[in-house]
């Protein structure tokens, strides 16, 4: 199932930082095509890309881009690819999980292919992550989707008045402390969300970092479909997040989604909970 691909570059110098990125693509070749630059301007000591399941030109692109621009050997490039979805039940917590193992750094940033990355904030604050996790801000592109760009600005000035601690999908980690609480196959949760969980558990640091990386899809829905809206959703109610709170960002958001896939877990939840009672009896 899966085919480990050592790359191009076998050895990155001395001039790059000490930790690892990893990326999920699945025929991404496109916005690559935008996004590859700011990724390599990262300058981590190595770029793993896992290729899951690519029928486009994801491989040629990326193989391309390393041709022309890694002169001297500056970032070591690292293929893996998955062939077959895997048996888990969220799949992109696998492809993490592939991934972080396979890093040889002891800090490892969790990316994706979409994200025009600060590489100036991240590379300044990386080594926060030493300490526990780090999630570094992403916006909406401001020109692409104009009104959720607004909407998370409003939310990120908002959070700073309210004192609200503030989350997004861009993460660094400390390898050691993840191996100790690690993703499996049966989370419920989406990797960020159920990392993050998983570190508040153990007790481990963590920090928000206001930051400019942007998201070049105009969308969640072009993201991944409704499925993922919906899941966010589900999401938000296994973390026990309050209704109005989920209401009012589902509104703000223009995301009906996200609040159909909350009151499907909870009312799923509670179907399930009456059906063990009854079986008790």
């Amino acid at each position: 199932m899966v085919t480990a691909v050592l790359t191009m570059e076998n050895r990155a110098n001395n001039m790059t930082l000490d930790f690892s990125v990893i990326i999920p693509v699945h025929n991404e070749a496109e916005i690559l095509r935008y996004t590859l630059r700011s990724i390599y301007n990262l300058e981590p000591r190595e770029i793993i890309f896992i290729l899951d399941r690519c029928t486009d030109n994801t491989e040629k692109i990326i193989k391309s881009f390393w041709k022309k621009t890694n002169l001297g050997n500056k970032v070591k490039l690292m293929l893996l690819k998955v062939n077959k979805k895997s048996h888990w039940r969220l799949h992109l917590n696998f492809l993490y999980d592939f991934g972080i193992r396979s890093a040889v750094s002891a800090i490892v940033l969790l990316s994706q292919a979409d994200i025009l990355h600060d590489y100036v904030t991240i590379k300044n604050k990386i080594n926060l992550a030493s300490h526990g996790l780090v999630s570094f801000a992403v916006l909406e592109h401001p020109h692409i989707s104009p009104w959720n760009h607004f909407v998370t600005k409003t939310l990120r000035r908002a959070s700073k008045f309210f004192d609200i601690q503030r989350f997004s999908g861009l993460i660094a980690l400390n390898k050691k402390y993840y191996l100790a609480c690690p993703l499996t196959s049966n989370d419920f949760l989406n990797f960020d969300t159920q990392i993050q969980e998983n570190f508040r558990r153990k007790g481990y640091r963590y920090k928000y970092v206001p930051s400019n990386n942007f998201n070049l899809r105009p969308s969640l829905v072009s993201r991944g479909g409704y499925f993922k809206l919906w899941k966010v959703g589900e999401d938000r109610y296994l973390m026990k997040k309050p209704f109005l709170k989920v209401l009012a960002l589902s509104l703000a958001r223009l995301t009906p989604e996200v609040l159909v896939g909350y009151l499907h877990a909870k009312y799923s939840m509670v179907n399930q909970k009456m059906e063990m009672e009854k079986n008790l009896r």
